[in-house]
């Protein structure tokens, strides 16, 4: 029997998608290597990040179905948040604020 190769892939055209990927690829392997300088910045601490709103819900409820019951905020949005694929909007923001300051408030807020 004889073996043969495998076949090699025809060779196509990257997508600029592709093109991208590759040249960030190099900037960062350039970057690692301490060949180049890279842009940073401070996040100011008013900002609500994932971890922010993530420290916010765990500072008053052990879940999200526990912060869920608790002020009507759906557990799916609050982890959608935690997570990073959804930002808070300016109202969300207002209301995890008065949550992170003044939980009872809100509580008492809600209450019937």
């Amino acid at each position: 029997m004889s073996r043969r190769a495998p076949a090699k892939a025809p060779a196509v055209e990257g997508s600029p998608v592709g093109a991208d990927l590759v040249e960030a690829f190099r900037e960062m392997a350039a970057y690692l290597r301490g060949e180049v300088a890279v842009e940073s910045y401070e996040v100011s601490d008013d900002v609500l990040t994932p971890q922010r709103v993530k420290a916010i819900r765990r500072k008053v409820a052990a879940s999200t179905k526990e912060f869920e019951r608790r002020f009507r905020i759906s557990a799916r949005t609050m982890e959608a948040y935690e997570q990073g694929r959804r930002r808070p909007d300016a109202a969300m923001q207002t209301l995890l604020r008065v949550i992170e300051r003044e939980p009872e408030a809100v509580r008492r807020a809600l209450a019937p």
